[in-house]
């Protein structure tokens, strides 16, 4: 059985697929033709392609957004199509999956979506995380933009990547930037906090094997990571147990990000019960002198200890702040107090959490 991708869902692109373009303007048709001959087949129908990869994919929309005029590609239609694995999500949908192949554009800091992800145009900042006595022990990947590039938000880019379905190729590329950036520049025993997008697994075993391939081809040690759920996607998914499971079986760590914050809420840091509860800056900021603030971070503190959790205060930027949540228990730490990101950090000594 197949069934035909939703633009309008959260469901991220297949790897694999059938692409199918329909044009009335001759134009556009030869167009579509040359993009896709090197994966067309005569047992395929007109103006359709098979790719068995993301980079095919990313290649061939690429293409198409250089080429076709923004009107042009208003006006082309398109569908794709892969094997259903049978579950809720997978089920056929009531229309004949035909959608604007604008809507697989789109556009950040200069360059498409589908460009940026391809050809890797975005790079890994760093930034610290301490202990109880300011010495670093781990840090957070994020993506930024190339130094040379038009600057984008990574928000932006995320956000894009998701309207188009692309989120899940761009959260696997940064991933595996994320790995390769630590082993290439950090000490064993260095935690490596690395987000990723809940909603972009939607077969968390066959969508994380290249995960843990990668981990291992580097030579490091699982026990090193720590993958963030950010809080920006609803944590109410039960597919998200699932993916703490796969992690785990693997030796991997899980964190809630910006817990306190959107969907990371309390009752979701008691539900998936990570090892790590990123506390979000708003609870931060002047919590030295906010009694509001103070009874929340107790109250977490309290929460998260019953699983034995561990609390990491986000956003830190005053020594006033840091003082009392050390007062207070908090045990880990993060913020322009400690280290902006940076590109590469200098190497650090082993953490101890």
């Amino acid at each position: 059985m197949s069934r035909y991708h939703d633009l309008f869902s959260t469901a991220p692109l297949k790897d694999f697929g059938l692409v199918e373009f329909a044009a009335d303007d001759m134009a556009s048709r030869r167009i579509i033709g040359n993009a896709i001959e090197e994966f067309a087949s005569h047992e395929q129908p007109p103006l359709s392609a098979r790719y068995d990869n993301s980079q095919q994919l990313l290649m061939l929309m690429s293409k198409l957004q250089r080429k076709l005029p923004v009107g042009d590609a208003e006006s082309v239609r398109c569908r794709i199509s892969c094997d259903s694995d049978n579950n809720a999500e997978n089920d056929q949908h009531a229309s004949d999956g035909w959608f604007p192949l604008s809507g697989l554009f789109g556009e950040v800091g200069g360059k498409s979506v589908s460009e940026t992800i391809l050809y890797r145009l975005f790079t890994t900042y760093l930034q610290p995380i301490v202990q109880l006595n300011g010495n670093v022990v781990g840090y957070e990947f994020l993506l930024r933009p190339m130094p040379e590039q038009m600057p984008f938000r990574p928000a932006e880019l995320f956000d894009k990547a998701r309207k188009i379905g692309q989120h899940s190729f761009l959260d696997r590329a940064a991933r595996q930037s994320a790995i390769r950036m630590g082993a290439s520049h950090l000490q064993e025993g260095v935690k490596r906090f690395i987000n990723f997008l809940p909603s972009s697994l939607h077969r968390p075993s066959a969508c994380l094997q290249g995960t843990f391939e990668l981990m291992k081809e580097v030579g490091t040690d699982p026990g090193d990571y720590v993958f963030e759920v950010i809080e920006t996607e609803p944590l109410d998914d039960p597919r998200l147990s699932d993916v703490f499971d796969v992690y785990r079986r693997q030796g991997a760590r899980l964190a809630l990000d910006d817990v306190g914050s959107g969907f990371a809420t309390l009752n979701a840091v008691e539900l998936l019960q990570p090892d790590y509860v990123k506390m979000d800056r708003r609870w931060i900021s002047g919590c030295d002198k906010d009694p509001g603030k103070q009874r929340y971070i107790h109250n977490l503190l309290d929460r998260v200890s019953r699983f034995n959790g561990v609390v990491l205060a986000e956003g830190v930027e005053r020594e006033a702040e840091w003082d009392y949540l050390r007062q207070a228990g908090v045990p880990l730490f993060q913020g322009y107090l400690f280290g902006r990101a940076m590109p590469v950090p200098s190497a650090v000594p082993a953490g101890v959490y």
